[in-house]
């Protein structure tokens, strides 16, 4: 008998190796996932707050530091005065940004179409079916009281 520790144990190993997999193509192309999530996340819904960002992705105040000073760096994003507050910095993509995260999303985009394209339609739909399941258990195991914080 297959136990549900083994399924989630191998679901977890070829989640990291399908992560390693994209990033790895992604950061050829000069971005990670998660600067791409970020510049992704600025051109959706303008300029933000870096407190704004780190709640929205689930991430630590020094780990989105550590993403927008990389973006900024690069010349993709920038840091400018918030109105509103003489002391806060909004972050902001920048054209540079906005080309770079084109090519990145044409390259992630390849990366999956390799990966799944193998699979017949069916087994699309069922993989698809199974990971909305998948995403239900797991919303609710962290709203249960003392269960974990997952990001949307």
């Amino acid at each position: 008998m297959i136990t549900a520790e083994q399924v989630g144990e191998r679901y977890l190993a070829v989640h990291h190796r399908m992560f390693r997999a994209v990033n790895d193509e992604m950061s050829g192309c000069g971005l990670s996932l998660a600067r791409t999530k970020v510049l992704l996340r600025l051109r959706e819904q303008g300029p933000v707050r870096q407190n704004t960002l780190a709640a929205d992705f689930g991430l630590s105040p020094h780990s989105i530091t550590d993403i927008v000073d990389g973006l900024e760096r690069l010349g993709l994003a920038e840091r400018r005065p918030d109105a509103t507050d003489r002391r806060a910095k909004l972050v902001a993509i920048t054209e540079a940004g906005e080309a770079c995260l084109d090519v990145a999303n044409a390259t992630r985009e390849r990366a999956l179409t390799r990966i799944f394209g193998a699979l017949s339609e069916e087994d699309r739909e069922t993989l698809l079916r199974l990971l909305d399941s998948l995403d239900e258990a797991a919303r609710k195991l962290a709203a249960a009281p003392g269960g974990p914080v997952i990001p949307a």
